[in-house]
């Protein structure tokens, strides 16, 4: 069985992202072209873009389940390094496997976690998600942000970001000091060495619960 707690984080980390709409901060700089260039630079303003986009695409009532599964994807194509998070999910694995197999996965995996948690959106009922400072550390981008519930203690979250093409992409999340890739890689390290080191039979599960 194929228990992703990545997908849980994942939806988590979409659905508080939507949950946050406040306005980006000032940047202080007084040409308008250079805030801009800096707004559209600025990681932190990378989540509070998926937020919006999350939060203007995904809780329409009135959308279709499959609709809103194929608008969950997408989300994830624009926002996260997908090639890079299935590497790290699969392990050692990911060298065992050609390119073509590597992408197979991306999509499956993409497509489970949108089976799995898109229709969450639906349920949406108004928390708040802050965005928090950033912090540099060697080739990655770190941008703290709370997840604000009205019926308990704020989440905290640390959203791991990495720069590919002159644009921001989310390459791991860390819930309460949790890295949710490490805590995913084990369990398909696991699922993997279950079935004689076969990736396959990852992928062939992923395959069964998506359909595709």
């Amino acid at each position: 069985m194929v228990n992703s707690k990545i997908a849980i984080s994942t939806a988590a980390m979409i659905a508080i992202a939507a949950a946050w709409s406040g306005p980006a901060s000032a940047t202080g700089l007084s040409s308008n072209v250079v805030a801009e260039v800096a707004a559209e630079t600025s990681a932190a303003n990378v989540i509070q873009s998926m937020a919006d986009q999350a939060m203007n695409e995904l809780t329409d009532q009135s959308l279709a389940d499959d609709v809103r599964r194929k608008k969950f994807v997408s989300l994830m194509d624009r926002y996260f390094a997908m090639d890079v998070v299935s590497r790290f999910v699969l392990g050692r694995y990911w060298r065992s496997i050609s390119e073509a197999e590597i992408e197979e996965f991306s999509v499956l995996l993409q497509n489970y976690l949108a089976l799995n948690y898109a229709n969450q959106f639906k349920e949406f009922n108004g928390e708040q998600f802050v965005v928090g400072d950033e912090t540099q550390k060697n080739k990655d981008t770190f941008v703290d942000s709370q997840f604000v519930r009205p019926d308990g203690p704020p989440v905290n979250i640390v959203w791991r970001m990495r720069m590919f093409d002159d644009s921001y992409k989310i390459i791991d999340v860390s819930i309460e000091g949790l890295s949710m890739g490490i805590t995913q890689r084990d369990e398909f390290t696991s699922v993997i060495q279950q079935n004689n080191d076969d990736v396959g039979a990852l992928t062939a599960a992923l395959k069964a619960k998506t359909g595709l």
